[in-house]
Protein backbone atom coordinates (compact mmCIF):
# COMPACT_ATOMS: atom_id res chain seq x y z
CA UNK A 1 0.00 0.00 0.00
CA UNK A 2 2.65 2.68 0.90
CA UNK A 3 4.14 1.94 -2.94
CA UNK A 4 1.01 2.43 -4.34
CA UNK A 5 -0.03 5.40 -2.78
CA UNK A 6 3.52 7.47 -3.27
CA UNK A 7 5.21 6.81 0.44
CA UNK A 8 8.00 5.71 -0.51
CA UNK A 9 10.68 6.88 2.03
CA UNK A 10 8.29 4.51 4.44
CA UNK A 11 8.59 1.76 1.81
CA UNK A 12 12.69 1.99 1.82
CA UNK A 13 12.36 1.82 6.08
CA UNK A 14 10.06 -0.86 6.70
CA UNK A 15 11.84 -2.74 3.42
CA UNK A 16 14.89 -2.29 6.07
CA UNK A 17 13.47 -3.42 9.07
CA UNK A 18 11.78 -6.78 7.54
CA UNK A 19 15.33 -7.42 6.00
CA UNK A 20 16.98 -6.40 9.31
CA UNK A 21 14.28 -8.75 11.33
CA UNK A 22 14.59 -11.85 9.04
CA UNK A 23 18.60 -11.55 9.65
CA UNK A 24 18.33 -11.62 13.18
CA UNK A 25 16.29 -14.08 13.19
CA UNK A 26 18.94 -16.21 11.64
CA UNK A 27 21.37 -15.59 14.62
CA UNK A 28 19.05 -17.71 16.76
CA UNK A 29 19.08 -20.52 13.85
CA UNK A 30 22.41 -20.66 13.47
CA UNK A 31 24.86 -18.98 16.14
CA UNK A 32 22.20 -19.81 18.95
CA UNK A 33 22.55 -16.67 19.90
CA UNK A 34 20.53 -13.26 20.58
CA UNK A 35 21.40 -11.06 17.84
CA UNK A 36 23.25 -7.94 17.78
CA UNK A 37 21.58 -4.58 18.59
CA UNK A 38 22.78 -3.08 15.51
CA UNK A 39 21.29 -2.15 12.31
CA UNK A 40 23.81 -2.23 9.83
CA UNK A 41 22.75 -5.19 7.34
CA UNK A 42 26.34 -5.83 6.03
CA UNK A 43 26.96 -6.56 9.61
CA UNK A 44 24.69 -9.01 10.59
CA UNK A 45 24.96 -11.10 7.53
CA UNK A 46 29.00 -11.08 7.92
CA UNK A 47 28.25 -12.65 11.27
CA UNK A 48 26.23 -14.95 9.79
CA UNK A 49 28.57 -15.74 6.94
CA UNK A 50 30.85 -17.22 9.14
CA UNK A 51 28.30 -19.84 10.31
CA UNK A 52 27.46 -20.70 6.93
CA UNK A 53 24.83 -18.80 5.29
CA UNK A 54 25.77 -17.48 2.08
CA UNK A 55 23.62 -14.84 -0.02
CA UNK A 56 24.47 -14.02 -3.67
CA UNK A 57 26.75 -10.71 -4.64
CA UNK A 58 23.76 -9.26 -5.69
CA UNK A 59 21.37 -9.53 -2.79
CA UNK A 60 24.80 -8.51 -0.44
CA UNK A 61 24.91 -5.41 -2.96
CA UNK A 62 21.00 -5.05 -1.57
CA UNK A 63 21.98 -5.58 2.02
CA UNK A 64 24.69 -2.18 1.51
CA UNK A 65 21.60 -0.01 -0.66
CA UNK A 66 19.37 -1.02 2.44
CA UNK A 67 21.60 -0.20 5.34
CA UNK A 68 21.67 3.13 3.42
CA UNK A 69 18.20 3.70 3.42
CA UNK A 70 17.65 2.92 7.66
CA UNK A 71 18.73 6.87 8.90
CA UNK A 72 17.79 8.18 4.67
CA UNK A 73 14.53 7.56 5.09
CA UNK A 74 13.41 9.29 8.37
CA UNK A 75 15.64 12.01 9.38
CA UNK A 76 15.98 14.87 7.20
CA UNK A 77 19.85 15.50 8.43
CA UNK A 78 20.94 12.48 7.28
CA UNK A 79 19.17 12.44 4.13
CA UNK A 80 19.90 16.13 3.41
CA UNK A 81 16.42 16.91 3.20
CA UNK A 82 13.10 15.69 3.17
CA UNK A 83 12.83 11.88 3.45
CA UNK A 84 9.75 11.76 1.35
CA UNK A 85 11.09 14.00 -1.16
CA UNK A 86 14.42 12.00 -1.82
CA UNK A 87 13.06 8.67 -2.80
CA UNK A 88 12.11 7.68 -5.75
CA UNK A 89 9.40 4.64 -6.51
CA UNK A 90 12.48 2.72 -8.50
CA UNK A 91 14.43 2.69 -5.08
CA UNK A 92 11.62 1.66 -3.33
CA UNK A 93 10.83 -0.87 -5.32
CA UNK A 94 14.21 -2.03 -5.21
CA UNK A 95 13.65 -2.18 -1.62
CA UNK A 96 11.06 -4.68 -1.47
CA UNK A 97 12.30 -7.19 -3.74
CA UNK A 98 15.74 -6.88 -1.55
CA UNK A 99 13.42 -7.20 1.72
CA UNK A 100 11.35 -10.14 -0.16
CA UNK A 101 14.17 -12.00 -1.07
CA UNK A 102 15.69 -11.95 2.85
CA UNK A 103 12.63 -12.97 3.92
CA UNK A 104 12.18 -15.77 1.50
CA UNK A 105 15.48 -16.85 2.09
CA UNK A 106 14.98 -16.93 6.13
CA UNK A 107 11.92 -18.22 6.00
CA UNK A 108 13.72 -21.29 4.04
CA UNK A 109 15.69 -22.06 6.38
CA UNK A 110 13.31 -22.21 9.17
CA UNK A 111 11.76 -25.40 6.57
CA UNK A 112 9.22 -22.88 5.32
CA UNK A 113 7.95 -22.11 2.09
CA UNK A 114 8.04 -19.18 -0.09
CA UNK A 115 7.04 -16.72 3.24
CA UNK A 116 7.13 -16.21 6.93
Amino acid sequence: MLLENGLYNFVAFHSHQAADKALKSLFYLFLRKEPPKRHNLLELYRELRGAGVEFSPELVEGLAVLTKYYATSRYPDAAGGPPSELFTRREAAYAVEIAAEVVKLASLAYGGGESC
